[in-house]
């Protein structure tokens, strides 16, 4: 059985040029969309992007050397992920901009993203998903009631940002969770000009949409570049609608628990999918 940390071990030395960006890199990405790098990695349009192993260095510094809670909800694993994406030569490279992170918990408001130069001629957006904070769970319940929810306001806004911070470049959007949810969300709500810019979007176990915005032209431009990716028993990525086709992967937890990326296997340069 292999997850996660098995690739970086295993495969984390083949750089972008020698084997492609695949979607267990894109799952590894939006994960890191977790780690507080505030005041570390530059907020958007301010600065130049820091290398994913200088941020790390100083995630650690900040922390003392010591383990980092990551809190209830959020995988503990997330702080030795950074430390090993920080000395692969697969990632290490990259670089790590416009960070985000806004919460606002009378508004009931939770939004955090980040950029990763991959050095391939692309950029990943990553979208962190819920949290631990109230805000962020309260924002969830509302996907399923309201039209936009704020988060995903800010995701469309976020993409454009970066679009304008990077321009003629191939994009890449992802998250997990709800983070997955807003990737999507921003690669169909994006001016059209952008949106002809993404190259992919992945959705890792993340909530689809009411049955209105899969019909609408602008999904279904997108549609074919959309990767749903959903463990065997999943449960919140089966929350409303999805038409895009989904991919499903084999997890060694069970039932909800399942919806951890960390515990979905890898196989090579793909998880080991099922029928």
């Amino acid at each position: 059985m292999a997850n996660l940390m098995d690739y970086l071990d295993w495969r984390g030395d083949l750089t972008l040029a020698v084997s492609p960006f695949n979607e267990v890199d894109a799952l590894i990405l939006a994960e890191l969309s977790f780690v507080d790098f505030d005041g570390i990695v530059p907020p958007p349009e301010i600065g130049r992007g820091l290398p994913l192993c200088e941020a790390a260095e100083a995630f650690f510094a900040r922390h003392g050397g010591h383990d980092v809670d990551m809190g209830v909800l959020v995988p503990n694993q997330i702080p030795e992920l950074l430390r090993r994406t920080a000395a692969s030569p697969r990632f290490r490279d990259m670089k790590l901009n416009g960070f985000v992170d806004h919460l606002d918990t009378v508004k009931a408001e939770q939004f955090a993203a980040l950029v990763a130069e991959c050095g391939d001629g692309t950029v990943y957006l990553s979208f962190r998903g819920t949290d631990d904070t109230l805000a962020g769970w309260k924002e969830d319940f509302y996907l399923s009631c309201m039209r936009e929810v704020p988060a995903q306001k800010m995701a469309v806004a976020y993409t454009e940002a970066m679009a304008h911070q990077y321009p003629r470049i191939k994009l890449r959007l992802g998250g997990h969770s709800k983070g997955g949810n807003l990737a999507v969300w921003a690669g169909v709500f994006c001016p059209t000009a952008v949106q002809r810019r993404i190259a992919a979007v992945w959705s890792n176990d993340g909530p689809g949409f009411h049955d209105d915005i899969l019909s609408q032209p602008r999904h279904i431009r997108l549609a074919e570049r959309i990767h749903t990716i959903v463990p065997k028993s999943s449960v919140v990525g089966m929350l409303l609608e999805h038409e895009e086709a989904y991919q499903v992967v084999r997890s060694t937890q069970i039932g909800l628990m399942q919806h951890d990326g960390f515990s979905w296997q890898v196989r090579g340069e793909r998880f080991e999918h099922l029928p």
